[in-house]
């Protein structure tokens, strides 16, 4: 018998785990350019400063990929999610005592591979132990305003730490990420794993206890078991080939499904969060003109801006579905983007700091729609025997562009100016025409019921009920549960 699952304690150790990635997105770029950091780390230049931020981000590819490969399954979601914040722990040990640029990315490379074990296995435990459909959506996007918490609440602590003197400058606030990271492995600890993890490992026995904890009703925990073991069925010799990537013959389109996924996260990636939030300061400082204290302060509210409406777009995103989100977020976000490339290039007083409202105007679009949308969407999505895979591949997506504009980031600003942010704009626009031709509306389904979606068939003879019937197929479900969740 496994142990107790409580899903406001895995809920919880998640969202702790998610706030150490904010905590770390967000820490070293308000300490960067400060006396001790550039004294400790002996005055590193633009490439060596890009590789210390961005190591961080492709050892998190690294983490992703790891936890998404075919092997690691038998893991389980709850081990992966306390390793990975674990890992976090020592990487952070190592990075807080650092005297050189070697041993900081040392210590970033395992705190980025601890990193991608917790976001991309963390959405998957907290969407497959969540009671309702419609606190699905809202809970796994939430994950990302805790992560935004974590990036605002790093910067503010950096603001503060700029009137004090000496090494603690920068070495506390970067120490402090351990506090999230051994709050994830406390929460999680006492929890069994996901049911369905429990079925997908022919464990059905152990599942139905779970899910008999998370319902606290027999009957609405056979139905769930008994559709869980549907779609297994439907999934059995559904294997991923390569060529399904380009033309998916498959029943449940499981190849499709995870490359509309990782191409999702991959645009939201390269439309510029992580470059604008790994060097805000600078962004601010540098490049539009502001003096250094009003710098630090307008980071720390376009932190606390996208902390707040990633929250919202989470608590309202079964308002008009995940689509429609998307949809109206890249559309506004391009206008943002555009005039803030203009006012740029501009390059006067004036239109610096109007440039600086266009980023804020960015920020407020982007934080309720591409910041947590993609994450509820592939989250959802993804097939029961390929969900770690999908996930996974999907996350590691987000990591590998993140490197991408970190890196290059701070070289292009050296040699191109203004312009590297064309290369910004330009995937803001592509947002829109993906999502309208590619990705389907999955709000208002059980994840047993996500097959139907990409074939209607399967419903037919299985027991499930019909793809037109998905907004209504958990009324019951969620009827006994809602309070509770």
């Amino acid at each position: 018998m496994p142990m107790k699952l409580n899903p406001t304690l895995v809920l919880w150790g998640v969202r702790m785990g998610f706030m150490s990635y904010g905590w770390d997105a967000g820490v070293l770029g308000g300490v960067l350019l400060t006396k001790s950091f550039q004294s400790a780390m002996k005055a590193p230049d633009a490439t060596t400063t890009a590789m210390i931020v961005a190591s961080f981000l492709l050892a998190s590819w690294l983490g992703c990929v790891t936890a998404a490969s075919p092997w690691s399954d038998r893991v389980g979601r709850r081990i992966w999610v306390m390793a990975g914040a674990a890992v976090q722990i020592i990487g952070t040990i190592i990075s807080a005592s650092s005297y050189s640029v070697g041993q900081l990315i040392a210590g970033r490379v395992l705190i980025g591979v601890g990193n991608g074990f917790v976001v991309s296995t963390g959405p998957v435990y907290v969407a497959e132990t969540t009671g309702t459909v419609k606190q699905r959506g809202p809970l796994v996007g939430i994950l990302m305003g805790f992560a935004c918490v974590g990036t605002a609440c790093a910067y503010w602590i950096d603001f503060g730490f700029t009137y004090a003197t000496g090494q603690v400058v920068w070495r506390l606030p970067v120490a402090m990420q351990i506090i999230w990271s051994l709050l994830c492995i406390i929460l999680c600890f006492p929890n069994a794993d996901s049911p369905r993890w429990y079925f997908l490992q022919n464990r059905p026995d152990e599942g139905k206890i779970v899910l008999q904890q998370i319902y606290e009703d027999n009957t609405l925990a056979d139905k769930v078991a008994n559709e869980i073991q549907t779609e297994l069925k439907q999934e059995v010799g559904e294997t991923l080939r390569f060529t399904d990537f380009f033309y998916d013959r498959s029943e449940t389109k499981a190849a499709t499904r995870i490359r509309d996924g990782v191409v999702l996260v991959g645009v939201a990636y390269l439309m510029g969060i992580n470059m604008i939030f790994y060097y805000m300061t600078t962004i601010f400082q540098v490049y539009i003109g502001l003096p250094a204290t009003t710098a630090s302060v307008c980071s720390g509210a376009a932190t606390t801006l996208l902390a707040i409406g990633a929250f919202v777009g989470s608590i309202f995103c079964e308002k008009g579905g995940r689509r429609k989100w998307l949809l109206w977020g890249s559309a506004l976000q391009s206008v943002f983007m555009i005039a803030f490339v203009g006012l740029l290039a501009a390059g006067t007083k004036a239109t610096s700091s109007a440039a600086a409202a266009m980023l804020f105007g960015w920020i407020l679009v982007f934080s309720p729609t591409w910041a947590p949308q993609p994450y509820i969407y592939i989250s959802e999505t993804m097939p029961l025997r390929h969900r770690h895979t999908g996930v996974g591949l999907g996350m590691s997506a987000q990591w590998l562009m993140a490197f991408l504009t970190v890196y290059a980031g701070p070289i292009g600003f050296a040699n191109v100016g203004w312009k590297i942010w064309i290369w910004f704009a330009v995937f803001n626009v592509i947002g829109f025409p993906y999502v309208y031709f590619f990705l389907r509306e999955s709000r208002g389904r059980s994840l047993e019921h996500m097959n139907e979606l990409y074939n209607e068939k399967l419903a037919v003879g299985s027991g499930s009920l019909s793809p037109s019937e998905g907004e209504g197929s958990v009324k019951a479900e969620e009827s006994v549960v809602e309070q509770k969740v």
